[in-house]
Formats: C-alpha cells, sequence, structure tokens
C-alpha cells in the first residue's frame, strides 16, 4: 500500500511524564484509607476508572509504597472521593503536605462510613465506598487497586437536576501533566 501523504502522528516517548500534551489525562479523586491504628490519609490520585459493571468494580493507581496503598491492602478498604474542579485546585498542594495536615490544607470534612467502611469527604459531590478485591502490582513499585464499590453515594440535590445540569455541578477535574488540570465540559451534541 502506497502512502501519498505524511502521517500527522508523532510517536511519544514511553515515560507519561514526557507526555506534553497528555492525550490519556486522569480524574483527580481524593482517596482516603484508615491505617491499623485508625488514623485517616488522604491523598489525591489521579489514576481512576471502572473496571467492570458488575460489582460494580472500580481502581486506581498509585506507588506501592504510598500511605494509601500500604492503608488499603493492609485493611482491605478505601473510599474514592469524586471532588469538584474547584475542590481539585489544591490537590498537588495536598499530596506535598504532611499527612496530619493535608485534610486542613484540602479545607474538607471527614464524615464515617455508612456501612463500617472508611470515612468520605462531606463537601465532595459523590463518593465510593469501597472493598478492595484485587491488587495487581507493577515494575517500578506501581501497583492498581480494584475495589468492589459496597455504596455509591452522591449529594441529593444533584440527583434532582436535569442531567446536563448534574454533569456541571461534579464538575470533575482532570490531571494532565504537572501544573496543568482541565475541567469536564457539559454542552450539547454537535458543539
Amino acid at each position: 500500500m502506497e502512502r501519498t501523504a505524511a502521517s500527522p502522528f508523532h510517536p511519544l516517548p514511553a515515560d507519561k511524564w514526557q507526555w506534553r500534551p497528555s492525550p490519556v489525562p486522569g480524574q483527580i479523586v481524593y482517596v482516603t484509607t484508615r491505617d491499623a491504628d485508625g488514623e485517616v490519609n488522604l491523598a489525591p490520585k489521579s489514576w481512576v476508572s471502572m473496571a467492570a459493571f458488575r460489582g460494580p468494580i472500580i481502581g486506581f493507581g498509585c506507588s506501592e509504597q504510598h500511605q494509601t496503598c500500604v492503608n488499603a491492602t493492609a485493611t482491605g478498604r478505601f473510599t474514592l472521593n469524586f471532588p469538584t474542579a474547584r475542590q481539585a485546585e489544591r490537590a498537588a498542594e495536598v499530596a506535598d503536605a504532611p499527612r496530619e495536615s493535608r485534610l486542613a490544607v484540602a479545607g474538607l470534612t471527614l464524615e464515617e462510613s455508612r456501612v463500617g467502611g472508611v470515612p468520605h469527604l462531606l463537601e465532595c459531590p459523590a463518593y465510593a465506598d469501597c472493598s478492595l478485591t484485587r491488587t495487581v502490582r507493577f515494575d517500578g513499585g506501581e501497583a492498581y487497586l480494584f475495589g468492589k464499590i459496597d455504596l455509591l453515594a452522591m449529594h441529593e440535590e444533584l440527583l434532582r437536576l436535569p442531567t446536563k445540569d448534574a454533569y456541571a455541578r461534579l464538575a470533575p477535574a482532570f490531571f494532565c501533566e504537572p501544573g496543568v488540570v482541565g475541567e469536564l465540559r457539559v454542552g450539547d451534541e454537535g458543539e
């Protein structure tokens, strides 16, 4: 097969940190976990995805050395909190803060779980309280944690809004690369 024009594609390096711009942004979530002593840890993560409808199963990626992974694998529980773009603006500061200061830096409040899991963040418009089902480990000390959603809850006011308005109020944020965060734009088809 003959090529008549040059391909518009340029290969990117295998290192995700070199992808500028990144074609694979990750939704920013705040993960809450509890250690064996009952202390709650809050950490922003940006590799989260639904994995299976039946369960349902959701997962997120992180370093095996992070307290989030240590706690979730030790206790079998984690909660994914879905902040608005405004609530996620401080995610980098939260990640850099000492563990005991992260909640204050985020400006968010813990509320205890309804199903005996890990506390969730009251101000975030939605959360998924999960039980760990599987941990997949990768080279370089990275892991992907899969969990069954035991309870998915959303601020009640969102459930009364038209679909487009509800998504606009959920206002999820996406990590593109260090220093670049994007937002979901809800518009009409064909815009």
